[in-house]
């Protein structure tokens, strides 16, 4: 028996404005998406009303309560529904809110995610793995379903998202993961042009199901290409000019990657007059650069989310590692100007400074949300003292 605690999650979701809920009952009349049968896999459904002009993210932990083995996903959601994300997380029943909540601007860290199980940014898709492969979830394990809504319209919306978690008839030999890269330095200047560009290592042989890009509105441009260890020409993954509706390109047959490949991918942008855009949630506000894959067998979570040692954004700016340091000091609290300082750092120093900022975005956390505080400094003294030590002494 195969069991997932998800409580209110199939209940209609208040918009951040007060308005009266929607229908609480998402199966009445015909559904966006029939769930499987008893006992063959759950749906997990959200159903929100949006004000026109309002931008959401509704999150909600499913906690599992039997190890489950999931084989295939199945999505669809209205229009209103920008993105749908399903995260593994490292967090325990014990330590999770058991409603709904409003996640909008949360950072992942914040939200305890270790890893991604699915994601989805077109109306309706599936993905399903090969015979004896699927995607696991340990008894006691918490998952984290994101729902990102944005109303462009004039007229209010009643947005609806299901996810269907189709289960394994028998056990599966081979775990899956999915890759979740995310570039967390972009700046696209006022009026201007940017480029952003990530390196992310694979340390294990694997095979790619499909690849799938993210940005939003000032994206123009985007291309991943997979660099061979043995230094053989690139091959590309996935390339495209839209920023929405953007399929994934399932590979057929499977794309093998050998350990110590590298997925090389860059994001181009366009800026808009009067105002600075940095990475970040929100699709009006901010930009993102991503590059999504699901493959087998699983590696750690560093790698899936392009943490791993070598892995990371790519900059070619003009300050020293430790320029750059006393830079985002100097910026403290203000993200535009802490943003620019690092995507200003040099070619030569670059390696040294993602190193540094992986280890501050991850042990030090919440410490470092502000940083040159007296908590900050002190988490990066005692807990990433080897990269501070490389980026001071690292040139261009």
């Amino acid at each position: 028996m195969r069991a997932l605690t998800v409580p209110l999650l199939a209940s209609s979701l208040v918009a951040a404005c007060g308005d009266a809920p929607v229908d609480p009952a998402p199966d009445a009349g015909a559904p966006l998406l029939a769930p499987p049968p008893a006992g063959a896999g759950r749906q997990l459904a959200m159903t929100v009303a949006i004000a026109p002009g309002q931008e959401v993210e509704q999150c909600q932990y499913v906690i599992v309560d039997e190890a489950i083995e999931i084989s295939r996903f199945e999505h669809a959601y209205t229009t209103g529904s920008h993105h749908l994300l399903l995260y593994q997380t490292a967090l325990t029943p014990a330590a999770v809110p058991r409603e709904r909540f409003d996640c909008t601007g949360a950072p992942l860290t914040e939200l305890g995610v270790s890893g991604i199980a699915y994601a989805a940014q077109v109306p309706a898709g599936e993905l399903a793995y090969p015979a004896d492969v699927a995607l696991r979830a340990a008894a006691g394990s918490v998952l984290l379903v994101q729902t990102h809504y944005l109303n462009a319209g004039v007229a209010a919306l009643d947005a609806e998202v299901r996810l269907n978690l189709w289960y394994a008839p028998t056990p599966a030999a081979i775990e899956a993961g999915t890759l979740f890269f995310y570039d967390w330095a972009i700046v696209v200047p006022a009026g201007g042009t940017a480029t952003a560009h990530m390196r992310c290592q694979l340390p294990g042989d694997v095979q790619l199901l499909f690849g799938m890009s993210h940005m939003h509105r000032r994206g123009v441009g985007y291309r991943a290409v997979l660099e061979p260890a043995d230094g053989g020409a690139p091959a590309e993954l996935f390339a495209t000019t839209a920023w929405e509706g953007v399929e994934p390109l399932r590979y057929q047959p499977a794309r093998p990657a050998g350990a110590g490949a590298v997925i090389d991918y860059r994001c181009d942008f366009v800026g808009e007059p009067g105002r600075t855009i940095i990475e970040g949630p929100s699709a009006d506000a901010n930009e993102m650069c991503m590059f999504i894959a699901s493959y087998y067998p699983r590696l750690d979570p560093a790698t899936e989310l392009c943490a791993g040692p070598g892995s990371g954004p790519v900059f070619t700016g003009a300050r020293t590692c430790a320029e750059t340091v006393s830079c985002v000091r100097a910026a403290g609290a203000d993200e535009i100007a802490a943003e620019t300082c690092l995507v200003d750092t040099c070619a030569g120093s670059s390696p040294a400074a993602v190193e540094l900022m992986k280890c501050i975005n991850f042990p030090c956390g919440e410490a470092c949300a502000v940083p040159g505080t007296a908590a900050c400094d002190q988490c990066v003294i005692s807990t990433c003292g080897e990269p501070f030590g490389d980026c001071q002494a690292a040139s261009c």
